[in-house]
């Protein structure tokens, strides 16, 4: 009977055993923190796959509204605008200065790869040029100093035409933007050097006078409405006296915002009764900047332009950027009068040379002597010999300044030394460009001597017409 029981009991473990291995294994309990291997393997599945993010292409960093055609013309390069930091002296400037404006102005532009495409090399000249284009003059510009050098002269339209009474204004930017250096000076420095030099060279028979604006206050926004205000004749209008000059001179330094407007409404103010008829008017603006306080600057010189007045208005732009160069020559042309752009204290004292020529015609014509007329006319190619000279330093500076940029990038690993080398002849490309340009522009302005001006005047529009019109 045991037996029987003990055989039944064995027989039935054998079956059970035998049905256990037909059956799939039951996974084993994960310990704590750990997974099956089939659900690492369903959980894998169901993530995505993380996918490295790549550094956006240049075509994406750098927009077209950021790049300036590179030049390939004379005509190129005269209606280029000036680069975001053309009208910096980087071919010269302060180490110190220049090389954070630089990269500042580079922005967020990656490095370029080590295997990059002539695409991709081409793309980061053009944004390389786009930052550091300089000013090229447009020889209407050039036309129009010959018009005021010619006054007194058979030449000269009425507007020129000497005047019993001659009443010369400086009108000086003393904003905040005026500290800036150029070189190891500041632009008002400079400024004050040249102008001191020009009414140093003034008939004493001449009336002078300096206007200041933006000299008070700071460029913050709780100082505007004061500084906006400040514009002041602190040399008033009369015979030039060194030493008073000298002192009002150092009452000022640079400090706050650009009222260009209001200075010219207020000299505009003062010149009542100084009518054309008696009086040749000569005002001289100097501003580094674009109008910051709200007026419209080219009204109020279409406005001075058309009173009984009618001064002769040279602008200067004197280091300005091209949003200031673009409004300062719409003042100009508003005015009828000339517009240059200078980067140095040296171009700066060129400008007033000019009229300092003028100036001695004048005093030889109310003298009664007989006025040199192939004299002026020979004067009158000082003109045509600054352009040149100007043209000159613009190609060289703008090289300088490109091949100052390559060696930043260079040494902050933007680029490698291979890359360096093939911008390098980029750079040269465009200079041989500008070099080559020069003679045959010069050559057509000395024209003048041959057909006169009117006629002169009409064959350079033709070909190189106003960019402000």
């Amino acid at each position: 009977m045991k037996l029987g029981k003990i055989l039944a009991a064995s027989l039935l473990v054998l079956v059970l055993a035998a049905c256990q291995q037909d059956e799939p294994e039951e996974p084993k309990a994960a310990d704590a923190g750990e997974q099956t291997n089939a659900e690492t393997d369903k959980e894998t599945a169901a993530e995505p796959e993380e996918k490295v993010e790549e550094e956006p292409g240049l075509e994406e960093v750098i927009s077209e509204g950021d790049l300036i055609a590179l030049p390939e013309t004379d005509q190129d390069l005269i209606s280029q605008p000036v680069g975001k930091i053309g009208h910096l002296d980087l071919s010269s400037g302060d180490e110190e200065e220049i090389e954070p404006a630089f990269f500042e102005a580079f922005g967020e532009v990656p490095p370029l790869k080590e295997n990059a495409t002539g695409e991709e090399m081409d793309l980061y000249f053009n944004y390389l040029y786009s930052i550091v284009a300089y000013d090229f003059q447009n020889p209407q510009d050039v036309l129009d100093q010959l018009e005021f050098a010619l006054s007194g002269t058979p030449e000269a339209d009425e507007r020129f035409a000497f005047k019993e009474n001659y009443n010369v204004e400086v009108i000086l930017d003393a904003s905040g933007s005026m500290a800036n250096y150029v070189g190891g000076k500041t632009r008002m420095e400079l400024a004050k050097e040249s102008i001191r030099n020009f009414m140093a060279q003034v008939p004493e028979e001449a009336n002078v006078s300096l206007r200041i604006y933006g000299h008070e206050g700071t460029g913050s926004e709780e100082d505007k409405a004061a500084s906006c205000a400040a514009i002041d004749e602190v040399y008033e209008r009369g015979t030039y006296d060194k030493a008073k000059f000298e002192q009002a001179l150092n009452t000022f330094e640079p400090a706050g915002w650009t009222p260009v407007a209001g200075a010219l409404e207020s000299a505009q103010a003062s010149f009542e009764g100084l009518d054309s008829q008696t009086n040749t008017n000569l005002i001289y603006m100097v501003s580094d900047g674009i109008e910051t306080c709200g007026g419209d600057p080219v009204a109020v010189a279409k406005s001075l332009a058309d009173s009984d007045v009618a001064p002769i208005i040279n602008v200067i732009g004197f280091n300005a950027d091209a949003e200031a160069q673009q409004q300062l020559k719409d003042v100009a042309k508003a005015a009828e009068g000339i517009f240059s752009n200078v980067t140095d204290g040296k171009q700066l004292t060129a400008q007033f040379k000019q009229s300092e020529e003028v100036l001695k015609n004048w005093k030889s014509w109310k003298q009664n002597s007989e006025l040199d007329v192939l004299k002026a006319s020979n004067d009158s190619w000082l003109a045509i010999q600054q352009f040149e000279n100007n043209w000159s330093a613009s190609a060289l500076k703008q090289e300088l300044a490109l091949n100052r940029g390559l060696r930043y990038l260079r040494e902050a690993g933007y680029i490698n030394w291979d890359q360096k080398s093939v911008l390098e002849k980029k750079v040269y490309e465009i200079s041989d460009v500008a070099n080559a340009a020069k003679g045959p522009l010069v050559s057509e302005l000395n024209e003048v001597k041959e057909k006169g001006l009117s006629e002169m005047r009409k064959q350079i529009s033709d070909k190189y017409p106003d960019e402000a019109e």
